[in-house]
């Protein structure tokens, strides 16, 4: 039944879209920023929907640990396609996504993905990935947050994928702090019952924000496995607690 309604409620939101695009399109060409927060608006207010009508009971943790006055690098372990619908619910500021080439064939979600200026990275191609880090790094000088899965694609295993170190030139290159993202849960709505929606408790946990021009030459080196000891820390804590709740 819950994925009968998020079906649903795709395609009416889908249909509404349609004069929406042409609102956001006019605003963008008298104040492209303007136009932004007003997708980001709409698209934390639907995905707040998706997860109350998937049964989704969500946790959130640290989001006060998140500065106020800079834009940041989100470096996130990856397990669900409700990964995106539930970090676009909870982030707070101004923030564009870097996610896999496909998602631009999904009608709907990928033209406000363009809005909100979200990358699309295609696997293997490493001048259009260099391409995609460095319009991240203009994004950010620009204002916006950026938001990163570093293991690559999904992982629904208990250890981390190793994290690609390129994702983290990000960082280093603005200048910015870089906030850890544990996430966990999310597969047990969507992937593990394919093609079916079960409702659930899901986690999202914001960490202390990583400076990389405090960290030392070697940890800026390898700055990808130093933030996966973090969120691979995070995540293991959140398995502890799980356990202690069941």
């Amino acid at each position: 039944m819950r994925t009968l309604i998020i079906l649903i409620l795709y395609i009416i939101i889908a249909v509404l879209s349609i004069p929406m695009y042409l609102v956001e399109f006019i605003i963008s060409k008298i104040n492209d920023k303007a136009a932004a927060r007003l997708a980001q608006t709409i698209v934390r207010i639907v995905f707040t929907v998706v997860l109350f009508l998937s049964g989704c009971k969500k946790t959130i943790i640290g989001r006060e640990r998140i500065p106020a006055d800079t834009p940041v690098l989100y470096a996130a372990n990856h397990r669900s396609f409700y990964d995106i619908i539930l970090a676009y619910s909870t982030v707070p500021n101004q923030t564009a996504f870097i996610s896999k080439i496909e998602i631009k064939k999904m009608p709907c979600v990928a033209q406000w993905m363009y809005f909100l200026h979200c990358q699309f990275m295609e696997r293997g191609n490493v001048k259009q990935n260099m391409t995609i880090i460095l319009n991240a790094i203009s994004l950010i000088k620009d204002g916006y947050s950026i938001y990163i899965a570093p293991e690559g694609t999904r992982n629904a295993t208990d250890e981390l994928l190793p994290f690609k170190e390129g994702s983290m030139k990000i960082a280093l290159k603005s200048k910015c702090p870089i906030v850890p993202v544990c996430i966990h849960g999310t597969e047990k709505i969507f992937e593990n019952h394919l093609p079916w929606i079960h409702g659930g408790k899901i986690r999202i946990e914001y960490g202390t924000p990583v400076y990389p021009d405090q960290l030392d030459k070697q940890e800026q080196k390898h700055i990808g496995a130093y933030m996966q000891n973090i969120i691979s820390d995070m995540y293991h804590s959140a398995l502890i607690s799980e356990d202690s709740h069941s």
